[in-house]
């Protein structure tokens, strides 16, 4: 207010002021009025009975599934019921059969070292531990692993989970939030891209294990970071070590070096490269030459290798402190049960005990890759140097199920011939489904003859899917 302004002109702002608060009142007052003399509403007339029965006939209810075929259905296979188990085989209807459909890579399955620390737990501290590990679950056993796999690994840290599919899947949102960046291939899998929707993070996709691609995305996003001076947020790579999907290995020491270029985090999911791939079986990072220290956080689930349950996160200490309070997995999931825990330690103290038992995996392996490669009519689409192998139909029907249903026969041939493979299953919510095929897993407890004898089987199974493909066009 000037100090020059006058008693007579102070006065006239005064009434103004005034009268636009009596205007305001005398609206509340008349809005007060309006609402007070409005009738309610007449509660609506009941429907007659007749009514009633016209509006249940007309009504029709949502179907709980889709009513379409779709080709993720299981096309009506027979699913094995497994009611015994060794090393190799499985007892299907009373009948052994080869089992190349499990991710037992080095045999640990029925293995007598891993039954018999299985079987001291079990004594020692029963079946189960009813409790999260930071309330009443915490056992010693717990904490023993997580010491030995931080060794095995040569990483800072370690945290153990007690299921291998919300290991990632929890890791991710754990570290991640809205208007976070995250960078990911197109091939990971379900438990990766369950993460991904927890975490509700910006999620820029690129083309499965393609190096310029990615790139391209991460130099567009920096051009952007120039132009928009947008405020910097939390950002990773995410990839697979191995790819359960498509059986191929991610170039981890080019993605390393995208990583350090543009400033970027990297979670890495090594749950089929952990225990065979590299000279000592340390995975990925090994296999490629990276210190394990340069990643993040490195999963992995122990249901392959060591052929237990559960997984774990690698990092630094802070990373795995972090996860202990803020892991949804962690925190509110009963405990890895003793004997389960017990059972994965000894699978790394063997793996370290018997390096031929991953020698005699990968010559297992590529006899089996040779062989399924000369195959008529399908073509091995993972690379040599993984884990998994898929197998797809040379030249497959422009249909979907039509081509699953010819994987199918044969995996319904070999299953009559005696050997257990599988076809591989996704579920509806996958972001890019990968393409039909037959995932084929091999053990380093297979025999030559048992291999043999599974590619001479594959070998007619093909023949016979064939001709039926052919008198079907």
């Amino acid at each position: 207010m000037d100090v020059s302004t006058s008693p007579t002109q102070l006065v006239g702002w005064v009434l103004d002021i005034h009268a636009y608060q009596l205007l305001l009142d005398a609206i509340l007052i008349c809005f007060s009025i309006y609402v007070l003399i409005q009738k309610p509403d007449k509660p609506e007339k009941p429907l007659t009975a007749e009514e009633m029965d016209e509006i249940i006939k007309d009504w029709e209810p949502v179907p709980l599934a889709p009513p379409k075929r779709t080709p993720l259905q299981l096309l009506n296979e027979k699913v094995p019921l497994i009611t015994g188990t060794t090393t190799t085989h499985v007892t299907i209807d009373g009948k052994q059969v080869l089992n190349v459909a499990r991710t037992n890579f080095l045999g640990f399955v029925a293995n007598a070292e891993t039954n018999k620390a299985a079987k001291e737990a079990v004594q020692k501290y029963g079946v189960g531990t009813c409790g999260p590990r930071g309330f009443y679950g915490t056992i010693d056993v717990h904490l023993t692993l997580e010491e030995k796999i931080k060794n095995f690994m040569n990483a800072e840290d370690c945290l153990i989970y007690s299921y291998g599919f919300a290991t990632v899947s929890s890791v991710i949102p754990a570290f991640t939030g809205q208007g976070d960046l995250l960078i990911v291939d197109k091939g990971v899998s379900f438990a990766i891209q369950t993460g991904l929707k927890l975490s509700r993070s910006t999620v820029k996709w690129f083309e499965h294990n393609n190096m310029q691609d990615l790139e391209r995305i991460l130099e567009a996003e920096r051009q952007t970071d120039l132009k928009t001076k947008r405020p910097l947020t939390r950002r990773f790579i995410i990839v697979e070590g191995v790819y359960y999907n498509y059986g191929d290995v991610a170039p981890l020491d080019k993605i390393m070096e995208l990583k350090r270029k543009y400033f970027y985090r990297i979670i890495l999911d090594d749950s089929y490269g952990v225990g065979v791939l590299g000279k000592t079986g340390r995975g990925t990072c090994e296999h490629f030459g990276v210190d394990v220290k340069e990643i993040d956080m490195l999963t992995a689930n122990l249901e392959s290798t060591v052929s237990s349950v559960g997984g774990f996160c690698c990092g630094s200490k802070s990373v795995v402190y972090h996860q202990r309070l803020n892991s949804s997995g962690f925190v509110y999931s009963a405990s890895l049960p003793p004997l389960l825990t017990k059972a994965a330690e000894t699978g790394f103290e063997l793996i370290d005990q018997k390096p031929e038992l991953r020698q005699d995996f990968i010559k297992n392996l590529t006899f089996v890759y040779d062989g399924l490669s000369k195959l008529e009519g399908f073509k091995v689409t993972s690379t040599k140097d993984g884990t998994v192998i898929h197998l797809r139909l040379k030249n497959p029907p422009p249909d979907r199920y039509q081509n699953e249903k010819i994987l199918q026969d044969v995996v319904d041939f070999t299953l009559d011939s005696g050997i257990l493979i599988t076809r591989a299953k996704y579920v509806d919510g996958e972001a890019f489904l990968p393409p039909p095929s037959i995932r084929i897993c091999v053990s380093a407890a297979h025999s030559k003859e048992d291999l043999s004898n599974f590619l001479k089987v594959m070998k007619e199974a093909a023949s016979f899917a064939i001709s039926n493909q052919d008198k079907t066009q």
